[in-house]
C-alpha cells in the first residue's frame, strides 16, 4: 500500500511538471515562471523526501517485528520465542491416569485408579543459559507433590555444557528415560537401586556428532529410589557416565541403533537410626518385598556400577541395565558391606511398523480417527528383571527372612496403544516370584499385578 502511494505521487509530479509550461502561461504576469531546473530541483526534493519517509517506516517495522515474540502452539506444547531465537518460554504437561489391580492377594492389596503423575514443566532460555521446572501434583508417584526437576543450564558448546540444581543423577539406564518416553506403567527392578532425584552439580556433553556422551557431577547423594530434597550430612556423591553409539555415524545400518554405556557412583552416607539413609526395594506393583530391621542404618562407602546398552532397529528395541551396589550397613555393634544386584531387560515390537527408539516415543503414522482413516499405533512389550540382596543381610541381621524376600524376580507382557504423539493407552501384566519374605523363611505368595494407563503427554 505504502508503496502504491508512493508511485501515486510519483505521477502526479512528473504530470504536474509536463503541465507546467502550460499552466505557468495561465499565470498573472505578476507570477515569475520556474525554469525548468527549477523544476527538476523541485521535484527531486519532494523525491528525496518520499524516499526518507519510506526508509523510515521500514526501519520502524524492521524494529517493532524485532521485538514482537513468534508464539507457537501444537503438539510439542505452547512456546513462545523472541523474533531473533535467542529467548524462550514453554509450557509442557503430562498426565498418567493407572488401574491397579492385584491378583492371589486374598484382597489384602487395593485395587484402584490413581492419578499417577500429573507434572507441569515450565522451561526456558535466553542466549546459552536455560532452566526447567517441573513439578509433581499426582497422589501416587514417589516423587508425590514435589518439585520433580528444577536446575539451570548454561551451554559453552555441545560439548561442555553444566547444570545445577535437583535432577536425575547419571546412572540407571530406564532411570534416566523420559518418564513420557517408557514403555511400561512401573519402572523395572534395576531402579530399586538408583537415586530417583538428587541435587548438585554435573557437567555433560555430546561428541562425534552425537554418537558420543558423557556425564560426572558431585551430588548431595540420594539413597537408592530416593527423591532427595535436602542432604542429610555432609558427605557428597561422585556419579559419572559415559555412553556411546560406535556405529551410529557409519554404514552398517542395522547396528547404527546400537549404543553401550557404562555408570556409576561413588560416596559416604552416613545415617543415624532416625535418619537411615536406607532403601526400601519394590516390585513392579509397587509392594515392598524388602526393608531393612529398624535400628540399621547406613554407615560408611555407597558405590553403584552400573553396565547399560540398548539395540533398536526399526520396529524393534531392546533395553539392559544392570545395577550392582556395595552398601555400608550398622545395627547395634554390627557392621556390614552388602552387595545387592538388580537387572532389568525389556524389548519392544511395533505391530504397525513404526519406529522404535529410546527418546520421543512411539510417532503414529496415522493417528487414530473415529471415522476409520486411521488406527495409530500398537506396540508389544516383555521384560524381565530381578532384585537380588544380599545375603548377608540376613545372616547379619539387618533384615529378617521372615518378612523381607532375599530376591524378587520379575515377568511382564504389555500392549500400547498409541492414538497419537500426544495420547497412549497402556495394559501390562506382572508375576513376582520371592525369595523368602513370608513365615519361618517360606517364599512370599507370587505377586500378580495387572495395570493400565491413559497417557497425556502435551
Amino acid at each position: 500500500m505504502r508503496f502504491f502511494k508512493t508511485s501515486i505521487s510519483l505521477a502526479a509530479l512528473a504530470a504536474g511538471l509536463i503541465a507546467a509550461p502550460a499552466f505557468a502561461q495561465d499565470q498573472s504576469n505578476d507570477a515569475t515562471p520556474l525554469t525548468v531546473e527549477q523544476k527538476i530541483d523541485k521535484l527531486q526534493e519532494e523525491l528525496d523526501t518520499l524516499k526518507r519517509q519510506r526508509d523510515l517506516d521500514q526501519e520502524l517495522a524492521t524494529a517493532a517485528a524485532a521485538k514482537t515474540p513468534v508464539a507457537t502452539l501444537d503438539k510439542k506444547g505452547l512456546g513462545f520465542t523472541s523474533s531473533d531465537g535467542k529467548y524462550a518460554l514453554n509450557f509442557n504437561f503430562q498426565a498418567n491416569v493407572d488401574a491397579h489391580s492385584f491378583g492371589n492377594d486374598g484382597g489384602t492389596l487395593r485395587d484402584e485408579v490413581v492419578d499417577r503423575l500429573l507434572r507441569p514443566t515450565f522451561s526456558g532460555r535466553a542466549g546459552n543459559a536455560s532452566f526447567r521446572l517441573t513439578a509433581e501434583l499426582g497422589g501416587s508417584s514417589s516423587a508425590a507433590s514435589s518439585i520433580v526437576d528444577g536446575y539451570v543450564e548454561y551451554k559453552v558448546s555441545d560439548l561442555l555444557q553444566v547444570r545445577a540444581g535437583k535432577f536425575k543423577s547419571p546412572i540407571g539406564l530406564e532411570r534416566l528415560q523420559s518418564d513420557a518416553d517408557v514403555i511400561w506403567t512401573e519402572r523395572g527392578h534395576s531402579t530399586n537401586l538408583v537415586p530417583n532425584r538428587d541435587l548438585g552439580y554435573q557437567l555433560f556433553g555430546t561428541a562425534l556428532a552425537g554418537s558420543l556422551e558423557y556425564q560426572v557431577g558431585l551430588f548431595d547423594g540420594a539413597a537408592d529410589n530416593v527423591n532427595l530434597n535436602n542432604d542429610l550430612d555432609n558427605k557428597k556423591d561422585v556419579a559419572y557416565r559415559v555412553f556411546g553409539s560406535p556405529f551410529a555415524q557409519t554404514d552398517i545400518v542395522w547396528l547404527q541403533g546400537f549404543g553401550i554405556g557404562y555408570a556409576g557412583t561413588d560416596g559416604e552416607h552416613l545415617g543415624t537410626t532416625s535418619a537411615t539413609q536406607l532403601p526400601t526395594f519394590k516390585t513392579p506393583g509397587q509392594q515392598t518385598f524388602f526393608s531393612y530391621a529398624t535400628g540399621a542404618f547406613s554407615n560408611g562407602k555407597l558405590t553403584r556400577s552400573n553396565p547399560q546398552a540398548w539395540f533398536y532397529l526399526n520396529n524393534f528395541g531392546v533395553l539392559a541395565d544392570y545395577i550392582e551396589e556395595e552398601q555400608a550397613v550398622k545395627l547395634g555393634t554390627t557392621t556390614g558391606r552388602l552387595k545387592n544386584k538388580a537387572l532389568d531387560v525389556s524389548g519392544s515390537w511395533v505391530l504397525t511398523g513404526e519406529n522404535v527408539g529410546y527418546k520421543g516415543g512411539v510417532k503414529p503414522a496415522h493417528d487414530f480417527n473415529i471415522d476409520g482413516s486411521g488406527w495409530g499405533a500398537l506396540e508389544l512389550t516383555a521384560r524381565y528383571g530381578y532384585t537380588d540382596v544380599d545375603d548377608k543381610a540376613f545372616t547379619l541381621g539387618f533384615a529378617s527372612i521372615n518378612s523381607s524376600a532375599s530376591k524378587a524376580t520379575s515377568k511382564g507382557l504389555g500392549l500400547a496403544w498409541y492414538l497419537s504423539e500426544n495420547l497412549k493407552v497402556l495394559a501390562d501384566w506382572d508375576t513376582t516370584k520371592f525369595v523368602g519374605g513370608a513365615a519361618a523363611g517360606a517364599n512370599r505368595k507370587t505377586e500378580t499385578f495387572a495395570s493400565g494407563r491413559v497417557q497425556f503427554r502435551y
